[in-house]
């Protein structure tokens, strides 16, 4: 398998050179044995001339792509304007012709925006940094988004999640082209989690007003004192109240500020309040269930792992910062 990078300005300059690090070293774990290795490891550009990578360091290039045709493609995270390379009309039309030829594209974080800007990933699921979602599906409303995954093989193309997921990417390739055995091989020597599945644990709640630039004082209002109240039993009327506004209008208004239902914004709060304390604290969880406004610690569980991927006790395992 003849593998590339595409860099370009802003690229993550981790991901260009780890992803090759780590194919480099599946190969020479893989010298035993008769599988598949990957040949030709090289970076790219879209015009053949070096790149400028994120804080400014230099990336010396094989070549550009639009001259060559490697059986795998890996699109970096960009942490720059994505816009700037979506206007690239000539690196867009041959990420296109490279999808169309055969060419295995594989992407991390902002890398999706580049594949379904070409058009690969009309009718097909996709992901992308979770924090991108919002404006990546803004933009293509005929992708299949799912923003919770932190790894879709779509065959043809794949799609890592956030901007370090260019680590679960590399060892995704290296499984499927040469072996489970090698790919664990491979985390065990980088000293690398190979088994995240979702990236809701990386979440951080933000709103988001359903028009950009808006804002509602009303509603700015109820939403502050919801962050200092978050524990107490709220209903429809009191917020209202709260926001000196009928039920019918402060509902409305709360969906166009905030992009999303009172109560699933209070839920948002909650689990991010509980998030912090199981990060903290060596609070139980039973006294966070009610710490965060909930009466029952069974459901909260249940709420908790289908919002954040894991368990609290899993959660507090991973992420616990106390000493």
């Amino acid at each position: 398998m003849n593998v590339a990078v595409l860099a370009y300005d802003n690229c993550l300059v981790s991901a260009v050179a780890g992803v090759l690090e780590i194919f480099s070293i599946a190969n020479s774990l893989a010298n035993a044995s008769a599988g598949d290795k990957f040949s030709g490891l090289s970076i790219l550009s879209p015009d053949g001339e070096p790149v400028s990578g994120f804080v400014g360091i230099a990336l010396q290039v094989a070549g550009s792509v639009l001259d060559t045709q490697p059986d795998i493609l890996v699109i970096p995270p960009v942490f720059g304007d994505v816009e700037v390379l979506l206007e690239n009309d000539q690196l867009i039309k041959r990420i296109a012709e490279l999808g169309e030829q055969g060419t295995i594209l594989a992407s991390a974080c902002a890398g999706s925006f580049l594949m379904a800007h070409a058009g690969l990933l009309d009718g097909k699921p996709a992901t992308t940094h979770w924090k991108l979602a919002p404006d990546f599906s803004a933009r293509f409303k005929n992708v299949d988004l799912q923003p919770r995954r932190m790894l879709i093989d779509g065959g043809s193309y794949i799609c890592a999640g956030g901007a370090m997921a260019w680590q679960d990417l590399a060892l995704h390739i290296v499984a499927r082209f040469m072996g489970r055995e090698i790919s664990a091989a491979c985390a065990k020597t980088l000293v690398m989690d190979s088994t995240r599945d979702v990236q809701t644990p990386y979440f951080m709640f933000e709103s988001k007003s359903v028009d950009e630039g808006f804002t509602d004082k009303n509603i700015l209002g109820v939403q502050e004192w919801m962050q200092g109240n978050y524990s107490r039993q709220v209903n429809i009327a009191l917020l209202a109240e709260q926001s000196g506004l009928g039920e019918r209008t402060f509902l409305r208004r709360f969906k166009r500020a905030t992009g999303m239902t009172p109560n699933n914004y209070l839920q948002q709060l909650r689990i991010e309040a509980a998030r912090h304390l199981l990060e903290v604290s060596g609070k139980g969880v039973d006294e966070i269930t009610e710490l965060v406004g909930y009466d029952n610690p069974s459901s909260f569980r249940r709420l908790f792992k289908r919002m954040t991927g894991l368990s609290p006790r899993e959660y507090r395992s991973r992420f616990s910062r106390l000493e």
